[in-house]
């Protein structure tokens, strides 16, 4: 079997991070081959498979099913993962494009935090494990050089059929993959209708419930008697240390609030019994299309500029801090965030398809809006060396209370080039 390519290594990341962001490592099991990373995840078990043979280096995934012989004695790799990275939370995987087939995945929870660095070129196959400041490595880690350029790559395999070789190859090939088109389409289904029958039933209570009545009873009675003295079933309405008149204007305030909140619901109501009907109704086709992309400037309700790439996606720069806060906050996790290195300025977002792949020439494209966005015209020269930062939305965060715009980011990677 063939190993991976560099582009089929970018759609295995791009396609399994978000389905594994958040999952939790519960079980670590190797062999001679390679290791087997059991994730947990909403009651599902995803297991990440590195098959680290020296000539084809694979990484896999399949869901419930471990298709990974466990050696009967663990291997020195597994053991520091066992101790150091169990029970942490997927925090992320991504490719380092400039030396080619190496992926960094990265576990963390509030205290601790484990770095896998798994190398997928053949011929120098390795899995390099650093946490609290210590090191582990498969084979002897050798120094990583930069990937050559591969004049006209083979056409990418289609991930099910990379998985059903492997599966083949270890004489297993009746175990079905997470890849499953129809199947994914169906669990997705149920989530999003399950999440919207809670919010159906949180929708009822909320009209169901007579709060309101309770806070008019409470103005009428403080009007009436005039003391805050009231009845015990109305205290909880009552605040001692506030005056009489500010008790009886926040009472009445608040049932007038709980009205418009119950009208408002009810339209919700509506809106939610149809959008369950009309799920419960739809099959899945493979000629379903996906959603067109959201325009986040007016999601966002921000003001800026925005360019289209070649591909489809869109590249959102805002025109004020608060703008770029807000369209950060309105992009989806595998959007990707751009922004200078070390030069104040203004911020990018690719806005795209959660399994889109930007390509590196739209990168650049979009990395030199935003230094002509960012620097001025007098600064700005043919043949200037630029450096930008590139990162997906999930690993951008505001600092909270911040005016300037300022944020925090990790799982960076930079891009380097000439201004033309």
């Amino acid at each position: 079997m063939k190993a991976l390519t560099q582009q089929e290594l970018q759609h295995f990341v791009s396609y399994f991070a978000p389905i594994l962001d958040g999952a939790q490592l519960q079980e670590v099991q190797a062999n001679d081959r390679g290791l087997a990373l059991g994730f947990h995840l909403r009651g599902s078990m995803f297991w990440l498979i590195l098959d680290l043979v020296p000539n084809a280096p694979m990484m896999l995934c399949f869901e419930n099913q471990c298709p990974f012989k466990k050696a009967p004695k663990g291997k020195p790799v597994s053991l520091f993962l066992n101790s150091h990275g169990r029970n942490l939370f997927f925090a992320g995987m991504t490719v380092l494009e400039k030396f080619g087939r190496v992926v960094v995945l990265n576990l963390k929870n509030s205290s601790a935090d484990c770095e896998l660095e798994i190398r997928l070129i053949p011929k120098q196959s390795n899995l390099i494990v650093k946490a609290q400041g210590k090191q582990i490595a498969w084979d002897r880690p050798l120094d990583l050089s930069q990937a050559p350029h591969v004049e006209n790559p083979p056409h990418p395999r289609d991930l099910v059929a990379i998985h059903e070789e492997w599966l083949s190859e270890q004489g297993s090939g009746s175990k079905k993959t997470v890849l499953d088109p129809a199947e994914q389409w169906e669990r997705q289904k149920q989530k999003d209708l399950e999440k919207k029958r809670r919010a159906l039933a949180e929708i009822q209570k909320q009209i169901e419930s007579d709060r309101e009545q309770l806070w008019y009873e409470a103005g009428q009675y403080l009007k009436t008697h005039g003391s805050l003295y009231v009845p015990e079933n109305l205290q909880s309405c009552v605040d001692a240390k506030q005056s009489l008149s500010w008790n009886i204007e926040n009472c009445f305030a608040k049932a007038k609030q709980l009205v418009g909140k119950k009208e408002g619901a009810r339209e919700r109501l509506d809106e939610l019994v149809l959008e369950i009907q009309k799920l419960e109704d739809s099959r899945y086709s493979e000629k379903q299309k996906k959603p067109a992309l959201v325009d986040l400037m007016k999601k966002a309700d921000a003001r800026g500029r925005k360019l289209h790439l070649d591909s489809g996606a869109l590249a959102y720069c805002g025109k004020s801090a608060a703008d770029n806060l807000a369209l950060l906050r309105q992009a989806k996790a595998w959007d990707y965030w751009l922004h200078l290195r070390d030069y104040p300025g203004a911020h990018a977002i690719i806005h795209r398809q959660r399994d889109q792949e930007i390509t590196p020439a739209e990168i650049q494209e979009v990395s030199a809006w935003v230094a002509r966005e960012s620097l001025s015209q007098k600064s700005l020269m043919v043949g200037q060396k630029v450096a930008v930062v590139i990162v997906e939305c999930r690993f951008v965060r505001p600092i909270k209370g911040d005016k300037l715009g300022r944020v925090t980011y990790h799982s960076e990677r930079t891009l380097n080039f000439s201004l033309s």
